[in-house]
């Protein structure tokens, strides 16, 4: 069972695989995001490591969470690459560790389970930068000069 894991996690996926799994991915923490966060009402940790979170400050982070989703989404729905592969591996690293963040933020409560799903979700751009599996082949060759060589 463990060799078919790392079989799987060895190959890499299409480019139309990477980009379904990414528009999923982000789709479902933005939703998850709103309803949590807005629609629910739900709050967020007063205080953060040595910040002090306001009620204005916790209404700005709860909608750059949002936002932050909405990104990833158009990029990979116009299907178009924004940098070179070594800059998006720091950018999915950057995102884990937000995510990471922000589920340290949420106040736990008896029936919210979104700092979980957050703790989950933060695990795949993080498997995705260690590997360096989930990047389209464009982008993979992206601001890089073509040069032939004729011997």
């Amino acid at each position: 069972m463990l060799l078919k894991i790392i079989n799987l996690i060895k190959k890499r996926p299409s480019d139309t695989t990477i980009r379904i799994g990414r528009i999923i991915f982000w789709l479902l923490l933005a939703w998850t995001a709103y309803y949590n966060l807005i629609y629910q009402g739900d709050a967020l940790e007063n205080k953060f490591l040595w910040l002090t979170i306001t009620e204005n400050t916790a209404l700005i982070l709860k909608y750059i969470l949002i936002a932050m989703a909405f990104v990833p989404v158009i990029v990979s729905i116009i299907n178009h690459c924004i940098a070179k592969a070594k800059y998006i591996r720091i950018a999915q690293i950057i995102f884990a560790i937000v995510l990471f963040i922000y589920a340290g933020l949420i106040k736990d409560t008896p029936n919210l389970d979104f700092d979980s799903l957050v703790v989950l979700l933060a695990f795949f751009p993080l498997l995705a930068w260690i590997t360096g599996k989930c990047i389209p082949k464009p982008c993979l060759r992206y601001g890089e000069k073509i040069t032939k060589i004729r011997v």
